[in-house]
C-alpha cells in the first residue's frame, strides 16, 4: 500500500511539472511603432548654454526654446580666491543657489571653475596644493547636487579654464602652451576624490587624457563605466571644427585622422562636448562635415550660443537635426508580446529599441515596465518592475537592440484588459517622480504627461488563458 501511495504521489508531482513545463503558452502578437521627428528636451544631452553662477538669466525659458535645452554649463569665477587657502562661503552659497535654481527649472548642469574668464596669462595660484584645496572645497556641493550634476569640466588651469596659458604650462611666460603632465595628474586625481564615483571629469584635449592615464590606448568596452580614472574621464573641444588641428586641440604629434580614430573609440563610453569656432562654412565646420564628425566623435553636448554664425550657415534643417541627434535619441521599433495571459501566468515580451542619436547615454537609469488597469483616481491599480537592462548599452553602433524577457503576472491580479507602460525615470530618488528628468522616446502617440510610454493597451488577463501559472503575487522577470 505504501508503495502504491508513493507511486501516486510521484505521478502527481511529475504531472504538475509537466503541466508547468509543457503547457501551451499564449499566442504572441507583434505591433510596430512610428518614429517621430519632434523636437523635445531630454536629460543629460543636447544643446547647452553657459551661465555664470551669479547670473542665471533666462533659464526659465530654456526647456521650451527652439533648441529644447536641458543642460546648462555653470561657469564659476574663483578669481577672488587666487591668494586664499579656501573658496569663501559666500561663493559656495552662490553656487548652491545657482544649482537649486537649475533644479527648479528641470535642468541638469556641467560645471567649470576658473581663476579668470578673460585673456589673462597664468591667472591661477602658484601652488598646485591651493588649486587642489579649492577643488576639495567644492566636494560637498558635488555630492549635494549629484542628482543634477552630469559632469565637471576640469577647468582650473589658464584663462577661461581652457587648460592652456597657465602658470603650470610647459612654458608659463607665453600664451597657449600645454599644461605639464605632473600638474594634470595632480588635479585629475583630486577631482577623482572630490566627485561622486558616478561622475566624470571632462578635460580639454585627448592628448591630456593620454598623459593622465599614461597610455595611448583609448577606453575600451571592458573598461567602460567602471570606477577607474580612465573610465571617468571625458573630453571637450572649445575650438570644435575650427581648423585641421582645431586651433591646437590636436597639436601633439598626431594627425587629425589619428586623433579622430582615438576619439571615436573613447567617446563610445565617455562624454564629449564643446563649442564651435572658426570661419563659417569652412572645410571642417560646414554642415555636411559637422554632421559627419559629430556622429564620429559621439557628441553629447554643443554650446548653442557660440558660434552662432556657424550654425546660421548650416541652416534651420541641419540645426534641428542637431537638436534631435546630440547625445542619445531612443526610438521604439516593435513589440512582441502575449496578448492574453492568465493570473499567475507568463507574459512573453520582446521590445526592439534603436538609438538614432550621436552618442550613448552615459549616466545609467532604471528601465521600468508598468502593468496599469487604465483607470483613474482610487480605482487605478499599477504593478511595476525594473528590467535587468542597462540603457547605456543602447548605442548608435548597436543598430537595433532587442530586450527579450519573460514576466510573471501576479496571481492575485484583477481579470480584465490592462495596459503595458514603459518609463525611464532618473536614477536619483530626488528626481524620479519629476517628469522633466524622464527620458522621452522619439515615437508618435505613445508619450503620456506622467513620463510613461504606452506600449500596448490590450493585454487581456483571463483565468481561461492558456499557459503555465503559479501563485506568485509579484510582477517580475523570471
Amino acid at each position: 500500500m505504501k508503495n502504491q501511495l508513493v507511486v501516486v504521489f510521484l505521478f502527481g508531482f511529475l504531472m504538475s511539472l509537466l503541466d508547468e513545463t509543457w503547457a501551451i503558452e499564449p499566442t504572441i502578437v507583434t505591433k510596430t511603432f512610428t518614429s517621430s521627428q519632434a523636437l523635445f528636451a531630454n536629460p543629460e544631452r543636447g544643446w547647452i548654454t553657459h551661465r555664470f553662477s551669479d547670473d542665471l538669466y533666462g533659464i526659465n525659458s530654456l526647456r521650451n526654446s527652439a533648441e529644447k535645452l536641458s543642460l546648462v554649463l555653470i561657469k564659476i569665477d574663483i578669481s577672488a580666491y587666487k591668494n586664499s587657502s579656501h573658496i569663501g562661503q559666500m561663493k559656495l552659497t552662490e553656487i548652491r543657489s545657482a544649482l537649486n535654481n537649475c533644479r527648479q527649472q528641470g535642468l541638469k548642469v556641467i560645471m567649470r571653475s576658473a581663476y579668470s574668464w578673460d585673456s589673462v596669462l597664468a591667472p591661477e595660484p602658484k601652488s598646485i596644493a591651493t588649486v587642489q584645496t579649492h577643488i576639495m572645497d567644492m566636494k560637498p556641493i558635488y555630492y549635494e547636487y549629484e542628482d543634477i550634476i552630469v559632469a565637471v569640466e576640469m577647468g582650473m588651469f589658464g584663462p577661461w579654464g581652457e587648460m592652456h596659458s597657465s602658470y603650470f604650462s610647459t612654458t608659463n611666460t607665453e600664451f597657449y602652451y600645454p599644461i605639464k603632465t605632473t600638474a594634470l595628474k595632480q588635479v585629475h586625481s583630486t577631482y577623482m576624490s572630490a566627485l561622486p564615483i558616478t561622475r566624470s571629469v571632462i578635460v580639454r584635449t585627448p592628448y591630456y587624457i593620454r598623459q593622465i592615464v599614461g597610455s595611448d590606448i583609448p577606453l575600451s568596452s571592458a573598461e567602460a563605466y567602471t570606477n577607474t580614472g580612465k573610465a571617468r574621464t571625458g573630453y571637450h573641444n572649445d575650438a570644435y571644427l575650427a581648423s585641421s588641428d582645431d586651433e591646437g586641440t590636436f597639436s601633439y604629434g598626431w594627425s587629425r585622422a589619428k586623433e579622430l580614430t582615438y576619439i571615436n573609440q573613447m567617446t563610445r563610453y565617455a562624454f564629449f562636448g564643446g563649442e564651435s569656432f572658426g570661419t563659417p562654412n569652412s572645410k571642417y565646420n560646414n554642415a555636411q562635415n559637422a554632421m559627419l564628425e559629430s556622429k564620429q566623435q559621439h557628441m553629447t553636448y554643443l554650446h548653442r550660443d557660440y558660434y552662432t554664425p556657424i550654425y546660421n550657415a548650416w541652416g534651420t534643417s541641419v540645426k534641428q537635426d542637431f537638436t534631435r541627434k546630440l547625445g542619445y535619441r531612443f526610438e521604439l521599433k516593435s513589440l512582441s508580446y502575449s496578448q492574453e495571459v492568465a493570473p499567475g501566468g507568463i507574459l512573453a515580451f520582446s521590445l526592439k529599441v534603436q538609438n538614432t542619436g550621436f552618442s550613448a547615454m552615459h549616466l545609467t537609469r532604471p528601465v521600468n515596465l508598468i502593468l496599469d488597469n487604465g483607470k483613474t483616481g482610487s480605482a487605478r491599480i499599477k504593478y511595476q518592475t525594473t528590467l535587468s537592462v542597462n540603457p547605456r548599452n543602447w548605442t548608435p553602433e548597436g543598430n537595433v537592440t532587442s530586450i527579450d524577457r519573460k514576466l510573471r503576472i501576479p496571481a492575485n491580479i484583477n481579470q480584465g484588459v490592462w495596459q503595458l507602460l514603459l518609463i525611464l525615470p532618473d536614477s536619483n530618488a530626488l528626481l524620479q517622480t519629476d517628469v522633466r528628468y524622464t527620458v522621452q522616446f522619439a515615437n508618435e502617440n505613445i508619450w503620456n504627461a506622467d513620463g510613461t510610454h504606452v506600449l500596448t493597451k490590450d493585454i487581456s488577463i483571463r483565468s481561461s488563458a492558456q499557459g503555465s501559472r503559479t501563485n506568485e503575487t509579484k510582477f517580475q522577470e523570471i
